[in-house]
């Protein structure tokens, strides 16, 4: 079985609160969200900066749902979600993405940004689409250990559902402080997202460094 690598040096990631309504506005029939509430699901948005894969670097930002992974048997996994919206600095990563891995995509090139501040303690990701400000998240750490974490990712377009399997490795601060933000600019590449209704604080943030995923082959439910 042949696994496809992509290495980082930053990936962060935060959850945050949004209606049930709007979640399940962006999934497919059949995909529930997972609901924090009732009635509040998990909007996750993460940010990469690639240095490594068969397209080159190239950075990449992911909507998604959370979701019920899918449990079967060996290693359970972390946590399962559905990306809606991907969005890549480069054309090769978009095509060989949407090629491989079926994922639905912003179709022109994106500019990611990432700005540490001074004490080094946090990270703003700053996305360009079309030129202007589409998005601004900031990340901040915590304590730092290294991990192997393995979650499930779905998707669906016109020729059927899938579902791969990734394996996160790499250095890892993950927290439940609420320190830190994102603010969605009111921009077409936000379209299927209630602005308004977005909790700014997420309620966990995570922040991987100098790692690497590992894609299983994708696999048709």
């Amino acid at each position: 079985m042949s696994l496809t690598r992509y290495g980082y040096q930053n990936a962060i990631n935060g959850f945050f609160e949004f209606p049930t309504e709007n979640a399940r506005r962006v999934l497919p029939r059949g995909i529930e969200p997972v609901e924090v509430h009732h009635g509040s699901s998990v909007l996750a948005v993460t940010v990469f900066h690639f240095t490594e894969s068969e397209v080159g670097e190239y950075g990449e930002v992911v909507f998604a749902v959370l979701s019920p992974p899918l449990v079967e048997g060996g290693r359970i996994p972390k946590g399962a979600f559905f990306p809606w919206q991907v969005a890549t600095t480069t054309k090769a990563s978009r095509e060989h993405a949407i090629e491989r891995w079926h994922l639905p995509h912003w179709m022109d090139d994106v500019e990611v940004d990432f700005e540490p501040s001074n004490e080094g303690h946090s990270l703003t990701a700053l996305v360009k689409a079309e030129g202007s400000l589409a998005m601004e998240m900031t990340i901040t750490d915590h304590s730092w250990e290294k991990v192997s974490h393995l979650y499930q990712s779905f998707q669906q377009d016109d020729d059927g559902r899938y579902m791969c399997k990734i394996l996160f490795e790499g250095e890892k601060s993950e927290h439940e402080e609420e320190t830190g933000s994102i603010r969605l600019h009111d921009h077409p590449f936000n379209k299927d997202i209630e602005i308004s209704e977005v909790y700014e604080q997420p309620f966990r943030e995570m922040w991987m460094r100098d790692g690497h995923q590992l894609f299983d082959p994708l696999r048709q439910l």
